[in-house]
């Protein structure tokens, strides 16, 4: 069974866990910032998927 600093050592864990929190920062920069309301709904949607929550309907 792996250790959490067996994991972190490895090149590829590190890369995967870099590309996801670039991925989570720029969909929430987009949440935020998006000029139309349709935009930021779509960032908010995909961001709750990565977050591994159920997206919300449009309201």
């Amino acid at each position: 069974m792996y250790r959490l600093l067996d994991l972190l050592n490895s090149p590829l864990a590190m890369a995967l866990l870099a590309t996801h929190s670039l991925t989570v920062a720029g969909l929430a920069l987009t949440a935020v910032y998006a000029p139309t309301a349709q935009r930021r709904h779509a960032a908010l949607q995909a961001l709750a998927v990565l977050l591994g929550q159920p997206p919300r309907p449009r309201e």
